[in-house]
């Protein structure tokens, strides 16, 4: 085999290389921004719980003549 040859072969391994890497890398994009909508509905669901958490100690300290109240968490509020 020639050492033009090598090149060419090595260089279109190479070329088939980056190839996959791209691949892999769009692939890596795709998961994170499903992870992202996933935990911004987790966030949600979170805030929603803690919430309600607040709102019945809130009915308790109301019902059991206690002044102590808590706010209710707002989005962004822990950024």
């Amino acid at each position: 085999m020639s050492e033009d040859n090598l090149y060419v072969d090595q260089f279109k391994a190479w070329r088939t290389e980056q190839e996959l890497l791209l691949k892999q890398i769009n692939y890596d994009i795709e998961i994170s921004k499903r992870k992202i909508e996933l935990n911004e509905k987790q966030k949600q669901l979170h805030l929603q719980r803690v919430n309600i958490g607040i709102q019945e100690f809130n009915n308790w300290a109301k019902t059991s003549n206690r002044d102590e109240r808590l706010e209710l968490l707002k989005e962004g509020q822990a950024d």
